[in-house]
């Protein structure tokens, strides 16, 4: 199938694009639109795009008579609606980076584009596709819990990937990208109304930015950690230790991975240079002594540590997290009532030690607990009357982007749209709309301090 590509950023051109490398008989890139040359020259080279097919802007790719079946939309969030509006009229089926549009508005109407059109639309909840929370809804539906009575879930967000994305990147400030319960949790909320397969009929919501502020940073601490810093060699979120070392990375991975990339990465830790011997000869080695991915992927195109050093003296990404302008919130909790009075519990927040998300659901037959990290994810089931515990490994390939979930997405949509899946696709779209306008919800609850109702979320 042939696609065409609207932003050659992180998501777009490192994290989807890649499996049209993987399988060229089932996805195949034929333009692209990205107004950074140097994204655009690499990806076009990656994919044998011919310079006619190259373009600055989506306008100018959209203009043009339709080339592909589908177009991937992985513009920056509040950039989707109007690229996804026209590739829809153009004749395109769209797989469109979350969250669907910064606004009700926007999410309305893309999706209500695409039903009244006949296109396929596909919202890139990603964990849908993951082993792991395919096998929570399983165990579900399976009944062994017997009535669900609460669930709690909670979106840890590590405290360097809380700097990164959300204090020095892209979503930091709400009115130029979007509430942090919509950027971060949308996935959730979509998870939780999945698994439960009920309506949550009513939700309240806390939540605030409390740590990363200005008064909170350490005495004479310039505007730049590579400025001189007093704190250099205290402070967790100095850029280098982050970006540089990729020392709480690792840590993070190593904490929930096994076997031979645990043991990898721990020698990392202890002895860099050793890895990177050995790295010529053990390609799990070369992984993690020449690893260029995310986060060291977003702070520079070439993402060397000597590139990625250069970067952190000019760059975002190099900015005291104290300096930074950022107003979302650091923390922030939603209490839901979901069909059937079941209590839900939604607590994202920016200061975990360990990056993950982890679920404990009770029912009246059983409990459910479960941990979804980078390295590693597990789920185990307690049943009240047999005293039994089941253990269930969740963990997906070694190096698979969200769980194994970003490829089980394309993977999935490219095979609905050969085999024609509209209603599908469409009962997909009106499914991740919901999650959305829960968002919106669960963000007008914390702002006005009040319990926003099922009809309210719907209509709104």
């Amino acid at each position: 199938m042939d696609a065409v590509l609207i932003g050659a950023g992180q998501r777009g051109a490192n994290d989807y694009a890649p499996f049209a490398l993987r399988y060229p008989d089932q996805l195949r890139f034929v333009a692209v639109a990205e107004p950074l040359a140097e994204r655009r020259d690499r990806f076009a080279l990656q994919h044998q795009i011919p310079l006619d097919n190259q373009f600055e802007n989506w306008e100018t790719l959209l203009a043009n008579p339709q080339m592909a079946r589908a177009a991937l939309i992985c513009t920056q969030d509040q950039m989707h609606v109007g690229p996804a509006l026209a590739a829809l009229r153009a004749g395109y089926d769209v797989l469109l980076e979350k969250p669907i549009a910064t606004t009700r508005e926007g999410c309305r109407q893309i999706v209500s584009t695409a039903v009244e059109l006949n296109r396929q639309l596909y919202v890139c909840h990603v964990l849908r596709y993951t082993r792991h929370f395919q096998t929570m809804r399983q165990i579900l539906q399976s009944g062994v819990l017997g009535q669900i009575i609460n669930l709690d879930h909670r979106e840890n967000v590590s405290w360097w990937h809380m700097s990164h994305s959300f204090v020095r990147g892209s979503w930091a400030n709400r009115d130029e990208s979007s509430p942090m319960i919509l950027a971060k949790c949308c996935h959730d909320f979509d998870i939780l109304l999945w698994i439960l397969g009920r309506k949550c009929e009513r939700l309240s919501s806390v939540g605030k930015l409390v740590h990363f502020r200005p008064e909170n940073a350490p005495a004479d601490a310039p505007e730049r950690c590579l400025d001189g810093c007093p704190a250099s060699e205290t402070c967790p979120f100095y850029a280098p230790f982050i970006y540089v070392d990729l020392r709480p990375l690792w840590r993070n991975v190593a904490e929930t991975s096994t076997g031979l990339i645990r043991l990898a990465i721990q020698a990392q830790l202890r002895a860099p240079g050793l890895v990177k011997a050995l790295s010529a000869v053990a390609p799990i080695m070369r992984q993690v002594s020449d690893y260029r991915g995310w986060p060291r992927s977003v702070v520079t195109l070439d993402p060397t540590p000597e590139s990625v050093l250069e970067a952190l003296k000019t760059g975002p990404y190099g900015r005291c997290v104290y300096h930074c302008g950022n107003d979302v919130v650091d923390h922030q909790v939603v209490l839901m009532q979901f069909e059937g009075d079941i209590s839900v519990t939604l607590t994202m927040h920016g200061h975990s030690h360990i990056e993950g998300r982890s679920t404990r659901i009770e029912g009246s037959h059983g409990q459910l607990q479960a941990f979804f990290g980078l390295g590693g994810s597990w789920i185990e089931v307690s049943e009240h009357r047999s005293g039994r515990s089941t253990r269930h490994d969740t963990t997906s390939e070694v190096g698979a982007a969200h769980g194994g979930g970003d490829e089980g997405l394309i993977a999935a949509f490219v095979r609905n749209i050969q085999e024609g899946r509209t209603q599908q696709a469409s009962e997909l779209a009106q499914q991740a709309l919901e999650s959305h306008l829960l968002a919106f919800a669960a963000e007008d609850a914390r702002l006005g301090g009040q319990v926003v109702s099922t009809n309210k979320i719907d209509h709104n």
